[in-house]
């Protein structure tokens, strides 16, 4: 493979946490990033990854591709704490979240660079995506919200985004807001309801732009410590100049709480066939 000239100034740094994902898996990941119609970008890997295999595939493509810079410390970052240890790191004035076991779209970043230009009041946004199996076989998919009134709607019970095909404007992160590593597996939602209560604009691209995998229950992605993490960051970032939105999201947020594993698994069962039928 010819390596490419380095790009001092890329506009689009795409950010990707990773930690011993199958070799395969995360060549197909970073290579659908680094063969994108769209090509002033970077690919920042915030690496935790003990396994050699893992941790060769990645040097191997960086090797090839000055687009790849790769981050490594003497101790394990944990998932937040690498993404926000890439964001820092990045060059780019838009910046893309990607996970090392899905494969974004050919013309995911075009689309998404196309969007910012033309929405240039839009903050944070991401788009649709297909649901994929360990075979890379697309079994459902999902859409998001375009308009300010479905996405705030959307948000008062569950992500308004996909949060693999997020991207966002640096500013947010140069004003300090970053992920915080306290959530865990609800950082998402935390950092979301942060950008919503100090004004942030939302938006949707409505473009597939990424193919999200899933193996087995789809559950097994979204632990119980979601639930609870995500009643935490709506609780504590109460909006008290939106009281309404803010006691609705807060009440939802309990409920699920509360809603046991298996319930919740068969819900999302249920929506990917509803998924499938109105393909």
């Amino acid at each position: 493979m010819e390596k490419r000239d380095n790009i001092k100034e890329p506009l689009v740094s795409v950010i990707l946490a990773t930690f011993n994902e199958p070799p395969a898996m995360l060549t197909k990941s970073m290579r659908s990033i680094l063969d994108q119609t769209y090509s002033n970008l970077e690919l920042l890997v915030a690496d935790d990854s003990t396994n050699a295999e893992t941790r060769h595939v990645i040097d191997n493509i960086a090797a090839s591709d000055t687009r790849v810079r790769v981050i490594r410390k003497d101790k394990r970052m944990g998932f937040v704490n690498a993404l926000n240890e890439a964001i820092k790191a990045s060059k780019g004035t838009l910046l893309a979240r990607m996970d090392g076991d899905d494969i974004s779209l050919p013309d995911r970043i075009q689309l998404q660079v196309e969007y910012a230009t033309k929405n240039p009041d839009i903050d944070i946004f991401g788009g649709d995506m297909y649901i994929m199996d360990a075979n890379d076989n697309i079994i459902s998919e999902r859409h998001y919200p375009t308009t300010p009134k479905k996405i705030k709607m959307m948000f008062l019970y569950r992500s308004p985004f996909s949060h693999p095909t997020l991207m966002f404007r640096k500013k947010i992160a140069d004003e300090g807001l970053l992920y915080n590593p306290e959530y865990k597996k609800a950082e998402d939602i935390d950092f979301y309801m942060r950008l919503f209560k100090q004004g942030y604009k939302f938006g949707n691209t409505g473009e597939y732009l990424l193919k999200y995998r899933v193996v087995g229950d789809l559950q097994k992605k979204r632990p119980k410590d979601q639930w609870i993490y995500n009643h935490k960051a709506r609780k504590e970032n109460f909006i008290w100049s939106k009281p309404v939105f803010s006691s609705m999201s807060y009440t939802i947020s309990l409920i699920y709480k509360h809603i046991p594993n298996a319930v919740v698994s068969s819900f999302y069962k249920r929506e990917n066939k509803k998924s499938l039928k109105q393909k």
